[in-house]
Order: C-alpha cells, then structure tokens, then sequence
C-alpha cells in the first residue's frame, strides 16, 4: 500500500516546483504590472505549501513515529524505510540516520545505532548525533568517550540562539549527566527524579513511561528496595514490547524472583 504521508510529500513538492515555475513565467512576461495579481499567487501557494506540509508531518507521525511510542521499535523501523530509505539528497539520508538510530537505540542494537550515527552528516543533526554516540559509548563502558559527548553537546546548547532547539540540547546534557552519575553510582538524585516523572500527570507516550520506569526499577534494585522495584519493572515488562527496557526489565524480574 503506498504511504499517504509519501503522496503528501510528493504533492508538497509538486506545488513548491509550480508555485517557482509559475512565477518565473508571470515575472517574464508582467515584470511591471499586476503585482496583486502575483502576490496574492505566491500567497495562495505558500498557503497550500504550509498545510501540505503540516498534514504530512501528520500523517508521518501516524505511519511511523507512532509505533516508536508506543513500544514497536523494529515495525517503526520497517515503517521508516518505507517513507524514508531511498531518499538520495544529503539531508534526507542524514535525516534518515537520525530517526533509525533512535530506534536502533530503543532496540538496545548498538552496532546498528553506531552505524547509523556514521552517517549524520548536517550541520543541524549533530546534537542528535552526540546524543546518540553518548548512548553507544555508555553501553561499552567508555566513560571518557561519553564524557567528551556530553562536553560537545554543552558547546552546542551555549552556541544555540535558536531558544527552542537550545532547550533541547540541554535536556540531552542533563539526560546524559544523569546517566553518567547512576553509572558512577550516586543514585539519590536520579531516583528522586524518575519518581516524579512516573508520578507526573502530564501525558507522555508510553515509550517515555517505559523508560523511566525501567531505569527507576534498575536503580531500586541496586539500592536493595528489590520490593519497590518490582511495580516499575512489572509496568516496564508488560508495556515495553520489542525495546530494551522490557528485556532489561524482565532480567531484573527474574533476579528478583530467583532472590526471594
């Protein structure tokens, strides 16, 4: 069945291309007269340009960053080839690099997350990709290495003027501090905030859930609170689908179960 997001796409170009040709043409042959009539041609254009533009992102959200939210990594990926894996333009592929390492990373494939991230090329992907490549050096244990991502990816919040992309480079710091202090061993402050975020009653896609209750499970086991542990890992075992949060969660099940 063919993506209706890839016919938007395509139906987003088209207008773009007849909106540029139709004005190239108007300007030859008015280029004094009936600047309205133009104007109010670009206007319509541009128009029809924003909402096609507004619906794919839609519909991409539907077909694909859905189930990536809701735990099925390996069919968001499938889903993301589809739209996605034959574009040949620069930023499409590194786009496309970006997308398939978040889900190689909720997958826990981190050869495939490493690989991907090899090809994020545009200037504008790289907090992604130091986000990611923190990610890979972290489960290899190369505490350096992920501690050089984090210093990147702090030059690139300060350097930010865009407010809210800065935003969310320094949510990538913090994610990536809080992860190098559990694997450090300081754990007060981590638990105190996943408790809170499992207890917020703002709406989060249930991928985020997953996470948090995974982690917060994985650090109350290694406190000794294996009685506490269990809800959050239970919640994260049952939710989790195909990503790592529930392998890791069921690992820790098992342990708990094999100690009682």
């Amino acid at each position: 069945m063919v993506s209706y997001y890839k016919s938007l796409l395509a139906a987003y170009y088209s207008v773009g291309a007849v909106c540029i040709i139709l004005g190239y043409f108007y300007l030859l042959r008015h280029p004094k007269g009936y600047a309205s009539y133009f104007i109010t041609l670009i206007a319509v254009m541009s128009f029809t340009l924003v909402f096609l533009s507004k619906a794919a992102k839609r519909r991409f959200q539907k077909e694909v960053s859905s189930h990536l939210e809701n735990c099925r990594a390996g069919l968001y990926l499938e889903e993301l080839i589809k739209v996605m894996g034959r574009k040949r333009s620069k930023h499409h592929r590194s786009l496309y690099a970006c997308l398939s390492s978040v889900g190689f990373d909720v997958l826990g494939d981190y050869d495939s997350l490493y690989a991907s991230c090899q090809n994020i090329t545009m200037k504008s992907h790289m907090p992604l990709y130091h986000r990611r490549m923190f990610t890979y050096y972290l489960s290899r244990n190369e505490l350096d290495y992920a501690r050089d991502a984090v210093t990147v990816l702090s030059a690139l919040a300060d350097k930010e003027k865009n407010q809210a992309e800065k935003k969310i480079i320094q949510d990538y710091v913090q994610e990536c501090e809080r992860a190098l202090r559990v694997r450090m061993g300081e754990y007060d402050e981590a638990l105190k905030y996943y408790a809170e975020m499992i207890n917020s009653t703002d709406q989060h896609p249930l991928i985020t859930r997953v996470s948090w209750a995974c982690v917060y499970g994985e650090i109350l086991v290694k406190t000794g609170k294996r009685q506490e542990a269990e809800e959050p890992l239970l919640f994260a075992s049952s939710r989790g689908g195909d990503t790592k949060y529930k392998a890791i969660a069921d690992k820790l099940l098992a342990e708990i179960g094999n100690a009682q």
